[in-house]
């Protein structure tokens, strides 16, 4: 299975205005059990909203890192959540609220994706299996506010025949029309073929800082893991 990776983060212009560092943090690396994907998005009315997305992306890494693929999903996102509590040290998690979502993969194709809060995980396989039932509520949330693994949206894929993973923040995933996902990760694809990896993070970047939508506001993240 070919990995092509990249994660890109531009700050808002509410936040270059007002002179504020980037909320949004992405992080995507191997493992031992093969490679992850994170994507958080500080909640932007919480004093460390910055602090709580970046250390919600390491909680996740080190708590991927020294488990087994196959750990049950609510003991992993249990482990997570107090992982990310103690690295906050006396920072309170309420003021550190941020929105988490991952994508693990074994080296045999198997995917797990979790997502608490908004944003959206997309990939080109249309089906999926929820472990869950109930998943989430349309209201946002996060690390910091939520302690309940029904407030998680989480489920399996096997990507063999998947083309590409995509995890965005909201201040991307709100602006595409609903049905058009899966489009609008396919634009990406076509538009940074044959460029090198230099000139695709260049391309990117750009294209998020010139952000179609009109009088948008919000810090924008994707982490590409895998793209065609």
């Amino acid at each position: 299975m070919r990995i092509n990776s990249l994660n890109i983060s531009v700050r808002g212009p509410l936040h270059i205005l007002e002179g504020k560092p980037n909320q949004d943090a992405t992080l995507i690396k191997t493992v031992s059990t093969g490679w992850l994907a994170v994507v958080c998005d500080g909640m932007g009315s919480k004093p460390f909203s910055g602090k709580g997305a970046t250390l919600g992306c390491k909680a996740v890494f080190d708590t991927v890192k020294a488990n087994s693929f196959a750990i049950d999903a609510k003991d992993l996102i249990k482990s997570i959540y107090q992982l990310w509590l103690s690295y906050l040290g006396h920072t309170k998690p309420t003021d550190a609220v941020t929105t988490c979502l991952f994508c693990w993969v074994s080296h045999s194709g198997d995917a797990r994706f979790f997502q608490l809060g908004d944003g959206k995980i997309i990939t080109s396989k249309i089906q999926t299996t929820n472990e869950t039932s109930t998943g989430f509520s349309n209201e946002t949330t996060g690390l910091g506010k939520s302690t309940k693994f029904s407030d998680w949206k989480v489920s399996t894929q096997n990507l063999a025949q998947i083309e590409f993973v995509a995890l965005l923040t909201d201040g991307i995933s709100e602006d595409i029309q609903p049905g058009m996902e899966t489009d609008f990760v396919s634009h990406i694809c076509t538009s940074i073929s044959g460029k090198s990896k230099r000139q695709i993070k260049t391309w990117l970047k750009d294209e998020l800082k010139n952000w179609a939508t009109p009088n948008h506001t919000d810090d924008k993240s994707i982490g590409l893991p895998r793209f065609c």
